[in-house]
C-alpha cells in the first residue's frame, strides 16, 4: 500500500499544468495483495466453471430419470386401471353366478318339499289301494 502511494506521489508532482504526458497503458501497477485477490478470485473461478458443467451433467441426468420415472408411473397406473376394471368384471361375475346358485338352491328345495308331497300322496294311495283290495 505504501509503494502505491508513493508511485502515486510522484506521478502527481512530475505533472505541471499545460503539460501533456502520454501514459503507458500496456502495463498495470497493482499492490501485490490485490494481485494475489485477483489470482484467487480467478482460480475459483476456474473451479466453479468446473463444477458448473459437472452440475449440468447431474441435473440432465436427474431429468432422464426423472422422466423415466414419469413414464413408469403413468404406465403402472394405466396397468392399475386396467386391473381394476377386470376386478369389477370378476366380482360382477360372482355375483351373478352367486344370484343363480341362490336360486338353483330355492328351485331345488321347492322341488324336494314337492317330491315329499308327491311320496306322501303316493304312500297314501298305495296304501288306501292295498287295505280296499286286502278287506274287500
Amino acid at each position: 500500500m505504501k509503494n502505491t502511494l508513493t508511485l502515486f506521489f510522484i506521478l502527481l508532482t512530475n505533472i505541471s499544468f499545460g503539460q501533456i504526458i502520454e501514459s503507458d497503458t500496456t502495463t498495470l501497477l497493482i499492490p501485490v495483495n490485490v494481485g494475489k485477490s485477483i489470482l484467487v478470485d480467478l482460480n475459483d473461478l476456474e473451479r466453479l466453471k468446473k463444477q458448473e458443467v459437472t452440475y449440468k451433467n447431474e441435473i440432465q441426468q436427474l431429468e432422464n430419470k426423472v422422466f423415466k420415472n414419469e413414464k413408469i408411473i403413468t404406465t403402472l397406473e394405466v396397468k392399475d386401471k386396467k386391473n381394476n376394471e377386470i376386478i369389477e368384471l370378476k366380482d360382477s361375475k360372482y355375483k351373478l353366478v352367486d344370484e343363480e346358485n341362490k336360486q338353483l338352491r330355492d328351485d331345488i328345495k321347492k322341488i324336494k318339499t314337492k317330491n315329499v308331497i308327491i311320496e306322501i300322496v303316493g304312500g297314501s294311495i298305495i296304501a288306501a289301494l292295498t287295505y280296499i283290495i286286502t278287506f274287500k
